[in-house]
């Protein structure tokens, strides 16, 4: 009788890759215990089940405003005036700290209370949030990703989680089918679905980006993969996604690694396409930003008013070539209005930052020839487009609390319209090679557009632990091994 064959040989390439994984396994395991960490899936384990001992929900009103975040969503109440901030992250240079609070702001009495309800969501930052009225208003969250305090630990999410704002009641919704890991991606609510499109994975060997949209039908609680006709954008992180209606959403610009052989190339994109929906199917079409869209700009915050019909974007960071072989990050004030009816960008400038008192002749006869659009409602008419106010000349750098009355330069803010009104809270400040987390917050009215209101002073910078270079492996979650600001 011949030899038997063994099904379940395993082949000399599997066993030396196996091998390569548990010589990881075990360096990671020394490093741990080095540095006193557990493992992130015992922690984020650990996490969970904890949160699922609370009992009964609990409120209390904090004595001040929030910690200094970033990556956190700020999402307008469905039904009340209130703002709902959940997750973020924290980092000093040298630790990093990752949030599951979950925060209720109310802008006329400017009181933050927290709220703990049994069955939370581990720690995350760089996740998406949707609220919508039905069932008494639900809070919606997905993804993310989760950081170890040393940052030698990386944990993406693929987990979908459902806040009862009437029950004070959390729940895990598991449906199969749905998109992986990731972080850095876009969620929009269309209708009565949750659409997700895009973000990464990074495993600290490999960085994926995606371009995959999803559907979650909130009716009958079930993924499905969207597949549009035409072209639509590349694999990226970090874009703006604003909803337009309830079968239409605009994508624009995002973030995005390319390996071209043995070097990696980072692109920040500046394209934009609408997916439009129609006869139960969805198509991508490409669109012309405007005269006005925004350079090529990363960790750029965005809001949409939803009564309105218009989008808003704030800040972000650009690359700016100093020699051949260096680039500076150059961080952006700019406030930007996106029409969703046109797809095209428009600067806003205050009435604060207006010449003093210009005839109407006087605008409209200016040399310069501009491209301008009137937005008019039952309350107002503004003017947009045309430049920026000139910013005055300064000897010194302007003061991070509010300079020219509202918020400085920043990436990675926390952005939400809330009947008219627009929030910023948070975000990072680049000085010197060095990131601040900061905790400031500022309301502008989108009716009177006269000038920022501060709801939340920052006096001075937090402290900065870390090293004054990058290069000595410092920089927060989404900076150093794991991946860049840009890409969440």
């Amino acid at each position: 009788m011949g030899k038997k064959k063994n099904k379940n040989k395993v082949s000399g390439a599997v066993k030396t890759a196996a091998k390569t994984e548990k010589k990881l396994a075990n360096k990671l395991k020394k490093e741990l215990a080095n540095l006193g960490e557990e493992d992130i899936a015992k922690v984020i384990a650990e996490i969970e089940r904890e949160e699922a001992k609370r009992s009964q929900p609990t409120e209390k009103t904090l004595p001040g405003p929030p910690t200094a975040r970033a990556y956190a969503s700020l999402t307008p109440h469905p039904t009340n005036n209130e703002l709902i901030m959940f997750g973020g992250e924290y980092h000093d240079g040298q630790k990093t700290i990752v949030y599951n609070e979950l925060l209720f702001f109310n802008p006329e009495k400017g009181t933050w209370r927290q709220v703990k309800a049994p069955g939370a969501p581990p720690p995350r930052s760089a996740h998406q949030a949707v609220a919508t009225p039905a069932n008494k208003g639900e809070l919606w969250i997905f993804g993310g990703e989760f950081t170890s305090p040393s940052e030698t630990q990386f944990h993406h999410y693929k987990d979908l989680w459902c806040f009862s704002l009437a029950d004070k009641k959390w729940e895990k919704v598991v449906a199969p089918n749905g998109p992986s890991a990731r972080s850095g991606h876009r969620m929009a609510l269309l209708g009565r679905k949750l659409v997700v499109f895009g973000g990464y994975a990074d495993d600290g060997r490999d960085c994926k980006y995606f371009d995959e949209l999803y559907s979650f039908c909130l009716d009958t609680r079930t993924w499905g993969k969207l597949t549009p006709s035409g072209r639509g954008p590349s694999a990226r992180s970090a874009c703006v996604m604003m909803p337009h209606g309830n079968d239409s959403l605009i994508i624009y610009g995002g973030f995005s690694r390319v390996r071209e052989g043995r070097t990696e190339q980072t692109l920040t994109h500046t394209d934009m396409f609408r997916l439009c929906g129609k006869n139960g199917g969805f198509t991508w079409r490409a669109q012309n930003a405007g005269a006005f869209a925004p350079p090529a700009r990363a960790g750029q915050a965005a809001a949409v008013n939803v009564h309105g019909g218009r989008g808003y974007v704030f800040g972000g960071v650009s690359d700016v070539e100093e020699t051949e072989e260096d680039l500076r990050g150059e961080m952006s004030d700019d406030l930007q209005l996106l029409d969703l009816e046109t797809g095209k960008f428009h600067n806003v400038t205050l009435r604060s930052e207006q010449p003093a008192q210009p005839s109407a002749q006087q605008v409209e006869e200016s040399e310069t020839p501009q491209e301008t659009v009137k937005v008019v409602d039952e309350v107002f008419t503004m003017k947009l487009g045309g430049p920026s106010a000139p910013a005055p000349a300064a000897a010194a750098p302007p003061s991070p609390a509010a300079p020219r009355g509202g918020p400085c330069a920043r990436m990675s803010a926390m952005l939400a319209v809330q009947r008219s009104v627009l929030y910023v809270y948070g975000g990072i400040l680049e000085r010197d090679e060095k990131q601040f987390y900061l905790s400031d917050m500022y309301c502008l009215d989108l009716h009177k557009l006269n000038e920022w209101k501060t709801l939340i002073e920052q006096p001075t910078l937090p402290a900065w632990l870390g090293s004054d270079s990058e290069d000595d492996g410092s920089g927060d979650s989404e900076e150093s091994e794991s991946s860049d600001d840009e890409e969440d």
